[in-house]
């Protein structure tokens, strides 16, 4: 018996000594003795629980107490459900009451954001806007970048070398077999990550490609066709803007890329 069962049994003790004879008290009384720590938590608990005792005992009874109690008390025979009679008024607005209800809670209930390609693009863009900062606008920035896991926003691994990134995302189940963009291995990576959106998996490469913020990186985002139901068909890079940013999207092969960065079209079709 440890300190915690013993002090579970002891609170239920009666003042006076009546339960001592029980073998689960007289365990706890024993315990109690061996253990000083136990011991002085039982003598302050035994010593609120007898100044109880005594104001509760000093309380006057009325004699006539248990008179009163059968004299007030009234006996109601409970009527089965099916033998009370309801109005059809009632009925009806209880099953109109009963639609809203529904009704009401599910136009509240959030309802899971689609998995498409759309969103993924969306939830990317997003995500790059935040490590700026530059979450353009409330009402097309995410509010919870959750869907990224908690580790989302860092950089696993650290090379300058377009080869060490590749390698290193083959060894660690990324998409190391993407060919990345010609003119973009120019440019000196910074390095890549492994992100989990919304429980698929997402190969990430940052490379530098200026000195000037925000518009000294551009981001390039990896993942299977296979996890989105909707995944672009071309291999020619279509652009879209959201907000101040701008993502490339294409297909190679069993892959669909993303190449995300600050400012319009132009600005990522040179890396293409």
């Amino acid at each position: 018996m440890n300190n915690d069962e013993a002090k579970f049994i002891l609170r239920a003790r009666r003042p006076g000594g009546p339960d001592a004879r029980d073998a689960a008290f007289a365990e706890a009384l024993a315990h109690a003795r061996r253990d000083p720590e136990l011991a002085t938590w039982f003598a302050e608990e035994s010593a609120i629980d007898a100044a109880l005792f005594a104001q509760l005992s000093a309380v006057p009874v009325p004699s006539d107490l248990k008179h009163a109690i059968l004299i007030g008390r009234k006996v109601i025979k409970p009527q089965p459900w099916w033998r009370q009679s309801v109005s059809l008024p009632t009925a009806v607005a209880a099953v109109v009451a009963t639609l809203l209800c529904i009704a009401f809670v599910g136009l509240r209930e959030p309802r899971e954001a689609a998995l498409d390609f759309s969103r993924f693009n969306a939830d990317l863009t997003d995500y790059v806007g935040s490590r700026y900062g530059l979450l353009f606008s409330p009402k097309l920035a995410t509010a919870n970048m959750g869907y990224l896991g908690a580790g989302g926003s860092e950089l696993h691994y650290r090379s300058a070398r377009v080869e060490d990134i590749r390698r290193w995302l083959t060894e660690n189940s990324g998409h190391g077999a993407c060919e990345f963009p010609a003119r973009l291995k120019d440019h000196p990576s910074m390095g890549c990550g492994m992100l989990d959106w919304r429980g698929k998996r997402v190969s990430l490469v940052c490379f530098q490609v200026g000195t000037d913020l925000p518009k000294d990186k551009v981001y390039l985002v990896v993942i299977d066709s296979a996890d989105l139901p909707d995944p672009p068909k071309g291999a020619s890079p279509q652009f879209t803007t959201r907000g101040e940013w701008t993502s490339a999207t294409w297909r190679n092969g069993d892959f669909v890329c993303l190449l995300l960065g600050y400012g319009n079209g132009e600005t990522l079709a040179r890396y293409f």
